[in-house]
């Protein structure tokens, strides 16, 4: 794992060469913008994370990883393979969930917009309120017999939120150490049905166990393959459990590949109103993140919400949502 081998500085500086080099263009990248021409450019991909990278050059040289020619760094090819594998690890996303996370802790505004959307403010940075919750509660029967794996639990108020009202057993993963920090302090009396670690969608060996029911509310395209992601989740499943995966995207063709069945309910209507929601509840709460200095919050669920006042029309839907529920095709 990259994160262990290099310090911060370092993984900034090969993703830095790797940006100026041979860039990756990905998506979810919330206002990045590709193709950087100078280390100053490219080191906006940190936000305000990025450090002072004047000596760390001379580390990567030093562990040859990089070398000089004239006025420019260069990778190694094994430097090239670090770059590629941090860029995989840490993309843009990455340092604005670390930002986004650490300013939703303490926003008035966002506690206001979450209440506002969602019904009650879950720390939400997805598409389910809270009638949608229970209405897939209702779905997925859970009690205190259930192990669950939230997958992108983010600060894990929606896992908690969960076994509180089922009493089920979960673990949530998510990738922004911040977000698991959160959620272990909130949650440390709760240690008997509630734990929470640092875990990437394609890297799920540290685990360690198998569920009864995996959840994904919004975060199952964060994998870099989707079926290979279905195969490392199907690992991670006792062999009469299900997957429960909120998402726009059509699954079809990596579940085929997995032996994964599936019932598929369409959210698509209720998805519409939501957006349209979130536009209106964020247009009047505009004010309140600048004053916070969360503009950048209410950047993001601007660009996610729908600027359209007419009804939901199936024929012209443009941004789809589905209910996964997904189980294991006996062998043949």
């Amino acid at each position: 794992m990259v994160d262990r081998r290099y310090r911060e500085g370092e993984i900034q500086a090969l993703i830095v060469l790797g940006e100026l080099n041979d860039p990756i263009e990905t998506p979810n990248n919330n206002f990045y913008s590709f193709y950087p021409k100078s280390i100053k450019q490219a080191q906006a991909y940190f936000r305000r994370f990025a450090l002072d990278l004047t000596e760390v050059f001379d580390a990567l040289v030093r562990r040859e990883l990089a070398y000089k020619q004239g006025d420019a760094w260069l990778l190694t090819k094994r430097g090239q393979q670090a770059a590629r594998q941090a860029r995989r690890r840490r993309p843009p996303i990455w340092y604005w969930y670390k930002d986004f996370y650490i300013a939703i802790e303490n926003s008035r505004a966002f506690s206001l917009y979450c209440e506002r959307v969602y019904g009650k403010d879950l720390s939400q940075h997805g598409f389910s309120n809270v009638d949608e919750l229970h209405w897939m509660l209702d779905l997925v029967k859970l009690d205190e017999t259930i192990q669950l794996l939230d997958i992108g639990c983010g600060n894990g108020r929606i896992s908690e939120y969960i076994s509180d009202k089922t009493l089920a057993r979960v673990m949530g993963i998510d990738y922004i150490p911040e977000a698991i920090a959160q959620a272990k302090r909130r949650t440390a009396n709760k240690r008997d049905r509630l734990c929470f670690q640092v875990g990437n969608i394609d890297e799920l060996d540290s685990v360690g166990k198998r569920f009864n029911v995996i959840l994904s509310i919004d975060s199952i395209f964060f994998g870099q393959d989707l079926t290979a992601t279905l195969a490392n989740l199907k690992r991670l499943l006792k062999p009469d459990g299900e997957m429960v995966f909120f998402c726009g995207e059509d699954l079809s063709t990596p579940l085929r590949q997995n032996r994964l069945a599936c019932t598929v309910y369409s959210r698509s209507r209720e998805h519409h109103q939501h957006l349209q929601l979130k536009r209106r509840v964020a247009t009047g709460l505009r004010k309140d993140f600048e004053a916070e200095g969360n503009r950048f919050i209410w950047e993001n669920i601007m660009a996610e919400s729908l600027d359209d006042a007419n009804s939901y029309d199936s024929a012209n839907c443009s941004r789809p949502r589905y209910l996964y529920r997904i189980w294991t095709q006996p062998a043949n």
